[in-house]
């Protein structure tokens, strides 16, 4: 199944995610109870994980120092369901 037509959301894009428009599944590890802001580095909507509920996205904390280096992997990696999306990119928080 691949993820339905999302809004473009390109690399350096500052997310805002309220806890309910996210979710991990390692929830044990992961203060799921939060709202969380990232720099999108990837959507990755060409992941076999890809549904029409939601996708990985991965990403920087806005104040990690080495967003762009290639040695630094993404700090953030998180499902976010596809409806927020949609809404954060429309303005309609």
């Amino acid at each position: 199944m691949t993820a339905p037509d999302l809004p473009c959301i390109p690399p350096g894009t500052l997310l805002r995610l309220d806890s309910e428009d996210w979710y991990h599944p390692d929830e044990a590890n992961c203060d799921v109870d939060r709202t969380v802001a990232l720099i999108v580095a990837k959507v990755h909507t060409d992941s076999t994980s890809a549904t029409s509920v939601s996708v990985w996205i991965t990403g920087h904390a806005p104040e990690c120092t080495w967003p762009t280096s290639e040695y630094h992997p993404p700090c953030i990696q998180l499902r976010v369901r596809c409806e927020a999306l949609r809404r954060i990119v429309e303005g309609q928080r």
